[in-house]
């Protein structure tokens, strides 16, 4: 995507009947290198960023940082993996940690950035569609240090804390 084809869409203001004003916004994204607004933030940028995980970086979008944005920079992200009913806590598996966790869930390491992912049951929580093995070997993407941003999905810690890197089902 180039600077070109995100849409930028208008605040749009509007009176009611009885004269109160509301005003109907569209979220923008910012270039992550200079932090100039782009235009508007796509539907998977916005589920990303409800959802916990990174936003991607799009400085190539940027006309002032594209023309010398390095690629993109892979990030880590762990997730929970397993049956449905197993992660939903609704098994018939024996449970460690107290009644939190089933012993047939696992946690993998994938690429944030180069995964897909899909909202789960009422938009509870996401399913990843595509979980692109960590370390990330997509288009010679560059890669953080071994480690940097993973963040348990067993016990998340704040964004502040962790880098926001987290998506717990």
């Amino acid at each position: 995507m180039n600077a070109t084809t995100r849409p930028d869409t208008p605040d749009v203001v509007t009176y009611d009947e009885q004269g109160r004003k509301s005003t109907r916004i569209s979220t923008k994204r910012a270039c992550n290198g200079c932090g100039a607004l782009l235009g508007d933030l796509t539907d998977d940028e916005f589920t990303a960023g409800i959802n916990g995980r990174p936003l991607p970086d799009v400085r190539q979008e940027c006309p002032t940082c594209g023309p010398s944005a390095p690629p993109p920079e892979c990030r880590p992200m762990k997730l929970l993996s397993g049956e449905v009913r197993c992660l939903e806590g609704d098994c018939p598996h024996g449970r460690i940690n107290g009644d939190r966790e089933c012993p047939a869930t696992r946690i993998e390491t994938v690429c944030a950035i180069h995964s897909t992912f899909t909202p789960g049951f009422e938009d509870a929580y996401e399913e990843a569609t595509h979980a692109e093995p960590w370390p990330c070997q997509y288009n010679g993407a560059q890669s953080p240090a071994d480690g940097a941003g993973d963040v348990d999905p067993r016990n998340p810690a704040t964004p502040e804390q962790q880098g926001n890197d987290h998506a717990r089902p």
